[in-house]
C-alpha cells in the first residue's frame, strides 16, 4: 500500500507541476492567485451571507487580519487587528466557533460582533450581505480557457501522456485521463467513464489500483473522476470534488482576491478534502467570512 501511495504520489506532483501552476494562477480559481503564502480554508453555506472578513487564530484569540473594502464588515467599522470575542453574545475563542456562529445567516440578517480593539471592548453591529461575484481573471498563459466558467472547467480538461526512465533506463508512458462516471459496479470492480477526450471507457479496479476514496461504493454516476495509467495498466483513479480540478481536493468555492484570502463568506467552514485526491497544503489557522 505504501509503494501505492508513494507511486500515486509522484504523479500528483507531476500533474501538480503542470495544472498547480495554473490553478494557482488563476485559471481555475474563478480569478485566484498565489500572492499570499499561506491558503485560509472557505467559509460557506447555502444562504451564502457575506460579511467580508479574514479571521486568523493569534496569541490574543481570534482575529481580523483583513477586511474587504467596501464588505459589509467595512461599512460597519470593523478592522483589522480587532479580536472577535463574542457573536450575538455566544463567546467565540477559536476559527470554528465564528464560522459555526455566521454559518446559517442569510443576506439581510444582522450579527452583532463583540471585539476588542486596542484593550476597549465594545459591540459592532453588521448587516450582512450576499458575496459579490468573483470577477474574471485573465490568464496569460493560456488566454484560450479565458471565459469559461469555472465550474465547466473540468470539461476542458481532456488528459494526455508523458514518458519517464525508471532505475534501469527503460521508458515507460504514463497517461491520464479525465471523465465523467456513468456506471459503477463495486462487486465486479469496474468503473465506465464517459472520457472527456471522447468516448466511454471501463476501468478495472484490481487490487493494485489506488482509488480515493478508497472504497469503490463511494463512486457514483455524475462523479468527475482522473484516471492514471503507466503503460496501459491502471494505477490510480481519483474523484475530483470542488469544480472537479484533479488533484485539488476539497471545495473551493470562487474566491476574491488572492489564494488564502478567498471566500469571505460568513457560512460553513471548507471542506477538509477527504474525497479529493492530492490535497494542496492549507493554512489551518485562518478563514474567510
Amino acid at each position: 500500500m505504501k509503494k501505492k501511495i508513494t507511486v500515486l504520489a509522484v504523479f500528483a506532483l507531476i500533474l501538480v507541476g503542470a495544472l498547480g501552476g495554473l490553478y494557482a494562477g488563476g485559471v481555475f480559481g474563478g480569478g485566484r492567485s498565489s500572492n499570499t503564502a499561506v491558503a485560509a480554508s472557505q467559509v460557506s453555506s447555502d444562504q451564502g451571507a457575506w460579511l467580508g472578513v479574514q479571521i486568523v487564530q493569534s496569541a490574543d484569540g481570534v482575529t481580523i487580519g483583513s477586511v474587504i473594502a467596501d464588505s459589509p464588515a467595512d461599512k460597519a467599522g470593523l478592522k483589522r487587528g480587532d479580536v472577535i470575542k463574542a457573536i450575538d453574545g455566544t463567546s467565540v475563542s477559536d476559527v470554528q466557533a465564528v464560522r459555526d456562529a455566521i454559518k446559517d445567516k442569510k443576506a439581510g440578517d444582522t450579527v452583532t460582533v463583540s471585539i476588542t480593539r486596542d484593550g476597549n471592548a465594545q459591540d459592532v453591529t453588521v448587516t450582512l450581505d450576499a458575496q459579490p461575484e468573483a470577477l474574471p481573471q485573465a490568464n496569460p498563459l493560456l488566454p484560450e480557457l479565458n471565459g469559461i466558467p469555472t465550474d465547466q472547467l473540468f470539461s476542458h480538461l481532456l488528459g494526455g501522456s508523458f514518458q519517464f526512465t525508471d532505475t534501469n533506463g527503460k521508458t515507460h508512458t504514463a497517461s491520464v485521463d479525465l471523465g465523467t462516471v456513468t456506471s459503477v459496479d463495486a462487486n465486479a470492480k469496474t468503473i465506465s467513464v464517459d472520457l472527456n477526450a471522447g468516448g466511454l471507457k471501463q476501468y478495472t479496479i484490481s487490487g493494485d489500483v489506488t482509488t480515493m476514496p478508497s472504497d469503490l461504493t463511494q463512486f457514483a454516476d455524475g462523479d468527475h473522476v482522473t484516471i492514471i495509467s503507466v503503460d496501459g495498466n491502471v494505477r490510480a483513479i481519483t474523484k475530483c470534488s470542488g469544480f472537479g480540478v484533479p488533484f485539488f481536493g476539497g471545495r473551493r468555492g470562487p474566491g476574491l482576491g488572492g489564494e488564502g484570502w478567498q471566500g469571505f463568506r460568513g457560512d460553513r467552514g471548507g471542506d477538509g478534502g477527504s474525497d479529493g485526491g492530492f490535497e494542496m497544503p492549507r493554512g489551518k489557522a485562518g478563514g474567510g467570512l
